[in-house]
This record gives structure tokens, sequence and C-alpha cells, in this order.
């Protein structure tokens, strides 16, 4: 009998420390589980935060770019204009026939054409 009363508190105090063990194991668990998603997320914004940053740079030298081009393109325009201001003859008049003739010529390209109205009549 004696027997019979120390093991049903033993058994409810078996079961109250299983009980705890559970439920201490499960917040293990979920503790672990938030620590690895945090982990996760930590690294995913890392590499958006690089990638935002590769972006940005090559947005800049693409811009840089373009605008080194733009400027080739400026420095070969006035140097054609100076070449042929100051090429013997420039002062010359040129006959009609051969100003529309190259007139002609300029206006088939698309970026003379849109620049210059006299290629629209």
């Amino acid at each position: 009998m004696v027997m019979m009363m120390l093991t049903k508190p033993l058994v409810r105090i078996a079961l109250v420390l299983a009980s705890i063990a559970l439920i201490a194991g499960s917040l293990a668990l979920s503790q672990c589980r938030r620590a690895a998603t945090a982990a996760i997320e930590a690294r995913l914004s890392a590499g958006q935060a690089g990638a935002a940053l590769a972006s940005g740079r090559d947005a800049v030298g693409a811009v840089g770019n373009a605008m080194a081009g733009e400027a080739a393109i400026d420095r070969v325009t006035e140097e054609n204009g100076n070449a042929i201001d100051s090429a013997p003859g420039a002062d010359a008049r040129v006959p009609d026939s051969v100003r529309a003739a190259g007139l002609r010529s300029l206006c088939r390209r698309a970026s003379y054409r849109a620049a210059h109205a006299e290629c629209l009549q």
C-alpha cells in the first residue's frame, strides 16, 4: 500500500516533468526556427542590398558611357564643321542643284530629318 501511494505521486511527478520537457523542447525548437528565419532574412537583405548597389553602379556606368559617347559625337561634329569652314573655297557659292542634292542626302538620315524642318517640306 505504501508502494502504491508512492507510485501515484511519482507517476504524477513524472508526467509533470515530461510535460515540462515537451513544452521546453517545443519552445527551444520554436526559438531555433526563429533564429534560422532571422538569419535567412538577414542574408536575403544583404543580398538585395548588394544587388541594389550593383544595379546603381551599372546605371551610373551606363549614364557615364552615354555622356562620353555624346561628348565624342559632339567633338567630331565640331571638328567636321571647323574643317569644312576652314577649307579652301568654303566661302564660294554652291550651285542650287548641288545644295539641293546635299540636303536630300542629309534628309535621308532620321537624326537630321527630325532636327530640320526643311526635310519635311
